[in-house]
């Protein structure tokens, strides 16, 4: 690749200038994106919605999308992920998901409550094409019995000297009965034994980010990890395993 003929880098070059010449002219002319995405979003959920970013458009000569964070208005702490036809012809959304990632984030926090209130929970539903267009038909409950193959991935974060004096026996049962009472759901549980400053880190990026990126698993390396699954709300490690997976010293 590095042997292109001058010619060939000619031509990019032009071609280039071509894309970027389009791309200002088109952007000169074109409505705001947050307009665009605000409008598309309304009319799919009758809702109101803020934007906070917005990306990935009018780049190339064949970007035919841009992508925005969103949250209803008001609330913030809903952000999500939505594509944009970049003439607002059609968009697909993650708030369905964001919905589903609320209610197993409140379910869990109100039962973690009982081991420390020094914690931090992320959760990710994979995208399905639901179709739902009423929050009030959303739940998790739902959700999993339409969409039995749509992974969810929980990530849980504990301050490791608040939780280092309760027994390991004691925090399983918790989470046992979290799962197998309020969320009977097929899920992967990942628990990182931190301390309160990547907590702090932790909730300030999701102010900011709508999904986790790599930056974001970056400030959990070196932090021992107790990982295992969950099937219809039982956890599929024996009591002893986890306890050999637990490290909080």
């Amino acid at each position: 690749m590095r042997r292109v003929k001058r010619a060939a880098w000619s031509f990019l070059a032009i071609i280039s200038l071509l894309g970027v010449s389009g791309c200002m002219s088109f952007m000169s002319n074109s409505p705001d994106r947050a307009e665009i995405a605000k409008k598309l979003l309304k009319e799919k959920y009758n809702e109101d919605f803020s934007i906070f970013t917005s990306g990935e458009g009018y780049g190339t000569l064949t970007n035919n999308t841009f992508k925005v964070v969103a949250a209803p208005e008001g609330k913030e702490e809903l952000k999500f992920e939505a594509k944009i036809q970049k003439e607002g012809n059609w968009i697909i959304d993650e708030y369905v998901e964001a919905l589903l990632e609320d209610e197993i984030k409140q379910t869990a926090s109100d039962k973690i409550r009982e081991l420390t209130d020094k914690f931090f929970i992320k959760v990710y539903v994979g995208f399905a094409d639901t179709k739902y267009t009423d929050k009030s038909m959303v739940s998790i409950e739902k959700f999993t019995k339409e969409y039995t193959k749509v992974p969810i991935v929980i990530t849980l974060l504990l301050d490791k000297t608040s939780v280092s004096t309760i027994d390991a026996e004691k925090e399983y049962q918790v989470l046992q009965e979290l799962f197998a009472e309020k969320l009977p759901i097929n899920a992967a549980l990942e628990i990182y034994y931190t301390d309160g400053e990547t907590i702090e880190k932790s909730e300030e990026y999701f102010k900011k980010n709508a999904e986790a990126y790599d930056d974001f698993h970056q400030m959990l390396k070196g932090f021992q990890e107790n990982g295992f699954g969950l099937d219809d709300g039982q956890i599929n490690i024996p009591l002893n395993q986890y306890i050999d997976q637990r490290q909080v010293q």
